[in-house]
């Protein structure tokens, strides 16, 4: 879990993890230089249970590299991401440990639920069965909050050094080799937003996800440029017309 300056919303994130079924889990916070009370925040829950630790970055080095902090310092078989203003459902960890029983299984992800930070307004994000490469390259339906990877599955398992976008570049890379990610069309975590400027987030999203088509996977440009259309024709049609968008299957309705 890394943080920063996430003293308002890192409480709720760390009891969401205590709240699991699930007991046999250990919570590594890496705090990336906060200059607000995180680090006692999240000191202090260390203190209380051994299967939480903290470590504090010598410099900021952003959500990516924190993310691969934690999982270099990580012990466990499975390996799940959360951020410090995000939120597991309380059956989270159980239910998805479960889907590994499959020892093909080495990728999985589920829907989730995204809620403004101010107005409370409440949007499901659904998944389809399964993800492959090709479809992945369209868009991005895995919310990194509610991922579990198993370790052994992946040589590198690192996120690429970029500020924003980390999280896809890596899921694209983990699968480009033909395998799949197997998703379950439920509700499994709460995604906050509505922290910073909503345009800013949008074109800083656009922006990046071009960036990861051009740079990090070097696409030709007209490669890149059929599925950047893509992401942006599927992006307005899951914001602005989502009934459409499941009619034509560009979405999918979460199962409840």
């Amino acid at each position: 879990m890394p943080t920063y300056n996430s003293e308002d919303t890192l409480d709720d994130a760390i009891k969401s993890v205590l709240a699991q079924d699930y007991k046999l889990w250990e919570l590594i916070i890496i705090d990336d230089q906060s200059e607000d009370e995180s680090i006692k925040i999240a000191e202090f829950y260390a203190l209380n249970d051994e299967r939480i630790s903290v470590i504090k970055t010598d410099k900021n080095i952003g959500s990516g590299n924190a993310r691969n902090l934690g999982i270099n310092n990580s012990k466990g078989e499975l390996i799940a991401f959360l951020d410090s203003d995000d939120l597991w459902l309380t059956n989270k960890l159980d239910v998805q440990v479960k889907m590994f029983s499959d020892k093909r299984t080495s990728f999985v992800c589920s829907a989730y639920q995204r809620f403004h930070n101010v107005t409370n307004k409440i949007e499901n994000i659904g998944v389809p069965e399964s993800i492959e490469f090709s479809e992945l390259l369209k868009t991005n339906y895995i919310g990194c909050l509610t991922v579990v990877l198993r370790r052994e599955a992946y040589k590198d398992l690192k996120f690429p050094d970029m500020r924003k976008r980390q999280d896809y570049a890596l899921w694209l890379t983990l699968i480009k080799n033909g395998s799949c990610v197997q998703c379950l069309n439920q509700v499994l975590a709460k995604y906050r937003y509505g922290h910073d400027s909503i345009t800013s987030n949008k074109l800083g999203s656009i922006m990046s996800t071009w960036k990861v088509y051009r740079e990090f996977l070097e696409l030709s440009l007209l490669t890149s440029f059929y599925y950047f259309f893509n992401y942006l024709i599927r992006g307005f049609f899951r914001t602005k017309l989502p009934r459409l968008s499941i009619f034509l299957g560009l979405s999918y309705p979460v199962q409840e």
